[in-house]
């Protein structure tokens, strides 16, 4: 039987080929296949069944959700909202920053859209008003990781999709952690500037604070339509995304009028692109799964781990490691598709609870999005300007780095900040 660090070798050869990660789990799966003898029509009905679900359904659609308001210039206005609220606090820019960044998060579900859409606005603002380079790139950098733990979040959809975990309770489990999360941002945010000696801005008026809002109104409205409706058993996640779709429609081409008619197959065909991607990686990590589970590598790793009196913890630790180590060379998308197939049974037999090992999850997913070399918001946040280096973004991140990992362990430590939400959940 072939050993599973003979799998990983594989696996890890063909990725150094250059090959990209969907290519690289499906080359190994059909290699493996070959050498195992295992029957070749599981190829075809595992990608087939792969696509087939409702669940994954709401990928394309959040995606497409998020394209549209991102298009539709939605988070410069949540930019001036939270601009007028909290301006005349130490650090009020940079404040204002890290709060719209969490309010597009809970809108669209993406870190690189998150990260993208605020920064294009927040940039020359913290700029003008003489913050410092590499800290409002770290910010922006950092706010954008937002995206995927404020629900909704892809990578939790996938990990619902592999677990058969409720998506639903899966989103409400990240809203206290996504906030906490905002919260050490913002503590931070006030700690630097205040060193920086950055001077509050003047207040804004009552009358200024309430127009802008209003202004702004349908905008913000419709994380809480999302979350709402999941939580209040209104829709499924599905559904919240196709509501979310329709709505977000609604307000960029009738009430804000930002985007046209004619801008809406440009904007399909970009959000078809990131689709596909997904899909193209979500096939292969499948195929790779059940690849696996045919030459029972989980259960020879349940067994080692059981055998070996792995205490919870210990398995925790391992797992972290591991993923702070792949998040420096895969994406978000493949990390969760790779590891959830091999991991959930391990969950099973440890007595873990998965709602909670999901957020965990999710935490090491935003680590990822900022780490070098492969971070997705690095690349988001260089790609604004022309004078942006990459050393500049790396080296303003560096601090935000350090409050995840703290994050992280007060995750791990207290598992009641994900569990609690979704346990009251009708």
């Amino acid at each position: 039987m072939l050993s599973f660090s003979m799998v990983v070798f594989l696996l890890i050869g063909i990725l150094f080929m250059g090959l990209p990660v969907a290519f690289s789990l499906g080359g190994t799966s059909l290699l493996l296949i070959a050498l195992f003898d295992l029957p070749m029509k599981i190829v075809g009905a595992t990608i087939f069944t792969s696509m087939d679900s409702f669940t994954i359904l709401s990928i394309p659609l959040f995606v497409l959700m998020s394209q549209i308001l991102l298009d539709g210039r939605i988070g410069d206005d949540l930019f001036d909202v939270m601009n007028a609220w909290v301006r005349h606090l130490p650090g009020g820019l940079a404040i204002a920053t890290i709060l719209a960044c969490a309010f597009f998060a809970a809108i669209t579900g993406s870190g690189a859209a998150t990260a993208a859409t605020i920064g294009m606005v927040a940039y020359p603002a913290m700029i003008e008003r003489g913050y410092d380079k590499k800290f409002t790139l770290g910010l922006l950098a950092a706010g954008g990781t937002l995206g995927i733990l404020i629900p909704p979040s892809i990578p939790l959809i996938l990990y619902g999709a592999i677990t058969e975990e409720s998506v639903g309770k899966l989103f409400i489990a990240g809203v206290i952690p996504g906030l906490v999360l905002t919260a050490l941002f913002v503590v931070y945010a006030v700690y630097k500037s205040k060193r920086g000696g950055f001077t509050p801005m003047e207040r804004t008026s009552w009358s200024e604070r309430i127009r802008v809002t209003r202004k702004n109104f349908w905008g913000i409205l419709l994380p809480f339509i999302i979350i709402g409706g999941i939580y209040s058993g209104a829709f499924t996640p599905t559904e919240a995304a196709a509501v979310g779709l329709v709505y977000g429609l609604f307000i960029t081409l009738v009430v804000y009028r930002t985007l046209k008619l004619s801008d809406i197959p440009a904007i399909c065909l970009r959000s078809l692109t990131t689709s596909c991607m997904i899909a193209i990686i979500i096939a292969g990590a499948v195929l790779f799964g059940r690849v696996m589970t045919l030459l029972m590598i989980p259960q020879k790793l349940t067994e080692i781990i059981i055998s070996n009196n792995f205490s919870v913890m210990m398995f925790i630790v391992a797992m972290n490691v591991l993923m702070m180590i792949l998040g420096c060379i895969l994406e978000t998308v493949s990390i969760v598709l790779l590891t959830m197939p091999l991991v959930t049974p391990i969950l099973h037999a440890l007595g873990i609870d998965p709602i909670w090992y999901a957020i965990v999850v999710t935490v090491n997913m935003t680590l990822a999005l900022i780490t070098p070399p492969v971070g997705m918001n690095l690349y988001v946040i260089n790609s604004l300007r022309k004078d942006i280096r990459m050393g500049e973004i790396i080296s303003g991140v560096f601090p935000f780095l350090v409050i995840m990992v703290l994050f992280l362990i007060l995750v791990i430590l207290f598992p009641g900040m994900s569990t609690w939400l979704p346990s009251v959940m009708h």
